[in-house]
């Protein structure tokens, strides 16, 4: 049987001093989270598979693979033009299927400029599959407003993940524990962004209550902090300019002190089996990253998601994750502890278990099971 290419970032890397960052980085989408619903599709579909990476030759694929898959994102959205993948796939003769495209929109609006490159790859892709699948309903309906109606949708790839061993009943019994550390997450891509220290947010009050609790805190796309915590040839440089708005973004006193922090308390993860197994280490997850709370609720450690934008609440809305809006989130150690212990896991479990039946269902449909 010929293989399903997967047009995909790499599953799993490991750091070395002689990879370079920047392609350590890439890699992995430029954020790890992307690790967690691409190594999700790998393991989701049998049989023979190969990655074909993104610059894949069409003749090439019409060759030699029996169809394609799209690990996707939030790709629907003025962020990002997809006519290089377009032209790809207008090309193709296999069967095609997207799977988990999420839109963009920050205040949930539904107004999405999206670019005419983006709109062509949905429409060749829909020409190919039996249906696409999506995040969440508010993606499905600004999908429709385009024309595309033959959309599944089926949340992000990454909630069917299997449970680890016993996550059921730890994640009802734990969810009113004390026992335990907190593994705290924000968003945010580079530091060179000084916007980002100078604007009130969820998220920068998640970096500075971190470092003023000395709470562990997960990195994702956080450049220059995950810099500073791997091996790696060629990394970014942190200039005095570049200090200066750091100590800002965390309200440290010396830098000194901001670099002892995160090596004593930060955490990044390449792989997800690494991160899987460093979540038994804690008793919750709190903050305001998607797959870091998936991966959390996976491993059967209580997790609760602040929602900020429309990808991140029309997946909470979807799957009945533990969330609450930004707007309502209390950063003190008895507020987390309260919110994680009103959230009700065993809905969001029985929803996982129906949801999950509608995955499979649209994997089969498109001939992938």
């Amino acid at each position: 049987m010929r293989p399903i290419g997967i047009v995909s970032i790499l599953r799993e890397q490991t750091p070395a001093p002689d990879r370079s960052f920047n392609f350590l980085m890439a890699a992995a989408g430029n954020n790890t989270g992307n690790l967690l619903f691409t190594h999700a599709v790998w393991e989701h579909l049998p049989g023979p598979k190969e990655r074909i990476g993104f610059q894949f030759d069409p003749d090439k694929v019409n060759a030699t693979c029996r169809a394609v898959v799209f690990p996707a994102a939030n790709w629907f959205g003025a962020h990002v033009d997809l006519a290089d993948f377009a032209d790809r796939v207008e090309r193709l003769d296999v069967p095609v299927t997207m799977i988990g495209l999420g839109a963009q929109d920050h205040d949930f609006t539904g107004k999405v400029d999206v670019p005419e490159g983006t709109l062509r790859f949905v429409r060749a892709v829909a020409e190919r599959s039996r249906s696409i699948s999506v995040r969440g309903t508010y993606t499905r309906d600004i999908l429709a407003r385009h024309g595309f109606r033959d959309v599944t949708v089926t949340g992000c790839p990454s909630l069917y993940q299997p449970l680890q061993p016993d996550a059921e009943r730890r994640l009802l019994e734990n969810a009113k524990s004390t026992l335990g550390p907190t593994l705290l997450h924000s968003t945010r891509f580079s530091a060179r962004y000084r916007a980002f220290v100078d604007t009130p947010s969820i998220h920068l009050d998640l970096y500075r209550y971190a470092y003023r609790t000395r709470s562990d805190l997960l990195f994702q796309s956080e450049l220059e902090e995950i810099s500073l915590l791997v091996e790696a040839a060629k990394k970014p440089d942190i200039d005095d300019a570049l200090i200066a708005t750091l100590l800002d973004l965390y309200g440290a006193a010396s830098w000194e002190e901001l670099q002892a922090y995160l090596h004593n308390s930060a955490r990044v993860f390449f792989d997800i089996p690494a991160w899987t197994q460093a979540m038994t280490g804690y008793g919750r997850a709190y903050g305001t990253r998607l797959h870091a709370t998936i991966m959390a609720l996976n491993s059967g450690v209580p997790a609760l998601l602040v929602h900020h934008d429309s990808r991140t609440r029309e997946v909470c809305e979807f799957a009945d994750l533990p969330s609450l809006k930004a707007s309502r989130a209390a950063l003190d150690e008895d507020a987390i502890s309260k919110s994680i212990t009103r959230a009700d896991f065993g809905k969001f479990l029985k929803t996982r278990g129906r949801n999950q039946e509608t995955y499979r269902a649209f994997l089969a449909d498109n001939g992938l099971l």
